[in-house]
This record gives C-alpha cells, sequence and structure tokens, in this order.
C-alpha cells in the first residue's frame, strides 16, 4: 500500500492584506509568500495560520503575496534569490516543492530553504459537479473502462505533481495505465475549481480543505478522499479504503524562511508557530478546512523532508514520472 504525507507550503503578484490587532505580539509583522493564485490550499493555508497568528497575539500585522507562474517555480526562484533582502517574511510551500525538485523543474530544493514548520496533512479528494452521473469513484473507473480517454481530469498542478499523481496512483489501483488519462493542469486549486463548475473538465482532483465550501453550498460531490480514516466532522465523505480502493496520501504543508535566516531568527519563529498551534484560533482554521495536525518544529521538519523526498523518488520512479 502506498501511505505517503505530501506537505504544503508558500508570478503575478497579488494581494496583500488582512491587517489586525495584537496587545503584546511577539512579532511586528510577518509576510508570507504565496506560490499559487488566491483560493487554493496554499493561500488558504497561509491565512489560516496568519489569521491564528494574530488571534493568538503572536503578531501584531499579517500581509500576503501570491506569487504565481512556473507551477510555483517563480515564487521559488523570488525566496530564493532574494534571501539576503527579505526580513520576517516567510514562505508556504507543499508536497509540489520535492516532487517538482526531483523531477528537474525547479533549479531549487527545500535544501536551499530554512524548514520552519511543518503545519498540516491534507488528505487528496476526487470531485464531480452536483448533477455529475458518478455517484461513486467505482461509477469513474467504470466510465474510463468503457470509453477510455473521453473523461477530461483537472488539477490545480502542473503534470507529475500532486494532484497529477493522486490521480495516478487511483487510477492504476484499478489497473488502468495512468498515462492513458487526460489530465489538465491549472494554476492553482481555485482555476482548477472553476473549470470543474464550468464543466471545462468532468472531475476534479484537489484537496480536501480546498473543495469543503463548494460541497457545503451544494455545488460539486466529493466521491472520496485518500485519508486513512474517515473524518467525524465530515462524515458525508466517505475514504477511498471504505470503497475498497487501497491508496492513502496526504499532502503537507509548511513553513519556510529564507536560507540566510540565523539560528536565532529561526528559534523565535519556531517558538511563535509552536504556541499556536495549541490555540482555539488554529483548531478552529483545522476543523474549518478539514485539515489533520502536522506540526513538526525546525529540525524535525528538516528530517520529514529529507525522509519524504526518499519515498517521493520511489513513488515517480513506479509511476514512471522520474528516471
Amino acid at each position: 500500500m502506498l501511505r505517503l504525507i505530501f506537505a504544503l507550503l508558500v508570478i503575478s503578484a497579488v494581494g496583500i492584506g488582512e491587517v489586525a490587532l495584537a496587545e503584546n505580539p511577539a512579532q511586528e509583522r510577518l509576510h508570507i509568500v504565496i506560490p499559487a493564485g488566491p483560493g487554493g490550499g496554499l493561500d488558504a493555508t497561509a491565512r489560516a495560520i496568519g489569521r491564528a497568528l494574530v488571534s493568538n497575539e503572536q503578531v501584531v500585522r499579517m500581509s500576503y503575496e501570491n506569487r504565481t507562474g512556473g507551477g510555483g517555480g517563480k515564487a521559488m526562484a523570488y525566496f530564493v534569490e532574494s534571501a539576503d533582502s527579505l526580513t520576517d517574511t516567510l514562505l508556504v510551500n507543499s508536497t509540489p516543492l520535492l516532487i517538482r525538485s526531483l523531477q528537474g523543474l525547479f533549479p531549487h530544493s527545500y535544501k536551499d530553504l530554512t524548514p520552519i514548520a511543518g503545519l498540516i496533512a491534507d488528505p487528496g479528494i476526487i470531485a464531480v459537479r452536483a448533477d455529475s452521473p458518478f455517484k461513486t469513484w467505482a461509477d469513474v473507473v467504470s466510465a474510463m473502462q468503457k470509453k477510455p480517454g473521453k473523461l477530461f481530469f483537472g488539477g490545480g498542478s502542473v503534470k507529475g505533481s500532486l494532484d497529477h499523481i493522486i490521480l495516478s496512483l487511483l487510477v492504476e489501483n484499478a489497473g488502468i495505465a495512468p498515462r492513458s488519462v487526460r489530465y489538465l493542469p491549472y494554476d492553482g486549486g481555485g482555476k482548477a475549481m472553476l473549470a470543474l463548475l464550468s464543466g471545462e473538465v468532468d472531475i476534479m482532483v484537489s484537496g480536501l480543505g480546498e473543495t469543503l465550501s463548494q460541497q457545503k453550498a451544494g455545488s460539486i460531490r466529493l466521491l472520496g478522499m485518500t485519508a486513512e480514516n474517515a473524518n467525524p466532522n465530515f462524515s458525508d465523505v466517505p475514504t477511498f479504503k471504505s470503497q475498497g480502493v487501497d491508496v492513502v496520501f496526504y499532502n503537507w504543508r509548511g513553513l519556510f524562511a529564507p536560507i540566510s535566516t540565523t539560528a536565532q531568527k529561526r528559534a523565535l519563529w519556531i517558538d511563535v508557530i509552536a504556541d499556536t498551534m495549541g490555540s482555539a484560533a488554529w483548531q478552529q482554521q483545522m476543523l474549518r478546512y478539514g485539515w489533520q495536525p502536522l506540526f513538526l518544529p525546525g529540525p524535525e521538519f528538516s528530517q520529514y523532508l529529507a525522509d519524504q523526498e526518499t519515498e517521493l523518488q520511489n513513488v515517480l520512479m513506479q509511476l514512471g514520472l522520474v528516471r
């Protein structure tokens, strides 16, 4: 069984905003760079931790910067190349950082950053429009077997990256060659969702947190999630395991500082994040998005990334996505 926990973090620059006050903060300000557009999982993670930090009186002012392009590569390049000039700035990022580095799509890797903390684990989701004829994942598999290449799948990451890998694992489990599937990549989960709702694609591959608002609104139906166990807060979303599909997969998200960050500054940010993890404000955000906790401070996060890189390389080789 493949059991992967994929972690997440943070270019036309978009919105900087969301300001709030705290009385005795640890930091006057924090700016988070997000390597994707608004509306996706990275954007949600950055703003969720920002709201919790302000509410927990760890930071006075939060600001955010969406830098899109290159599947997150432009934001990564900016963060690495501008390291010496960035102050009180963190990058949110996730599993695709490891995947794209392994595939040679990024000239940089997590080793060019200073890991601050792993934050959350988000299971993968297969979603369809509410009026879709597909009621279960088995319905989708049946349609793919009867009419190969007729269905279009959309995701918020480039081919060979996170959403594409989740889809590949699921179809391979069903005995379908991953390379035969039509996958359309979009720049972030928000645009992929628009493609699903407009009918541009038949099925969307995403994360649980990116789909809950539309599911609650009745616009989409979630056919399954790649979690080990059902989430009691979202009992109407079945796991794939409960449907006889032996695929368990999580996407991690976390925060990074520039490589030039001092040990003292790194320790400060780790403490700030750690103090917020148990707060009611953060727990509320976790519940809102259906995330699972994955708090890994500094050195533990670094080791986790190294272990995941090795595991991911093996999986990518199995899927023919790297040599």
